[in-house]
């Protein structure tokens, strides 16, 4: 036979389980939205792993470029240095045509880049594109100051 207080707890057991089983869909709800997010971080995380490596593999690239003998770009005065712009020409201040395909730019900044002609029209000049980047400023430094060569600018828009 129940006991009246056996009772009383069986009543306050089942009053506790029915707006915990209203809460369950909140809840599954809440842990789906955490399993997303934790996906979302994690796809954030390797995007960034591969954007590193990719960093990396550009930087090896760059410094090779840089100590092989690239052919910096200086401003039309000759006065400065400018950035490579990416899809622009490097043209050729003796001869004012612009530098031939397949010659390897750089910067005094850490950029560099190869000189492509991807399109079919022969009357259109090669642009600077293939664009590696370095940090290593001392590398950089040292390749703009052993270059005595004619200079090479990008054109002013």
């Amino acid at each position: 036979m129940m006991k009246p207080i056996h009772g009383v707890f069986a009543l306050a057991i089942i009053g506790t389980a029915i707006p915990s089983v209203s809460n369950l869909g909140n809840f599954a709800s809440k842990v789906t939205t955490a399993r997303a997010e934790a996906s979302r971080i994690g796809d954030d995380m390797t995007e960034l792993t591969l954007s590193q490596q990719e960093q990396a593999q550009k930087n090896e690239v760059a410094i090779a470029r840089y100590q092989n003998g690239c052919i910096p770009v200086v401003s039309v005065d000759q006065q400065s240095y400018v950035s490579l712009v990416l899809n622009l020409p490097v043209i050729d201040s003796a001869s004012n045509q612009p530098i031939p395909v397949g010659s390897i730019v750089c910067d005094a900044h850490g950029n560099t880049g190869i000189i492509t002609d991807d399109d079919s029209d022969p009357n259109s000049p090669g642009v600077t594109q293939k664009m590696a980047f370095t940090g290593d400023k001392s590398l950089v430094d040292w390749r703009m100051n052993q270059y005595q060569g004619a200079a090479y600018y990008m054109p002013s828009n």
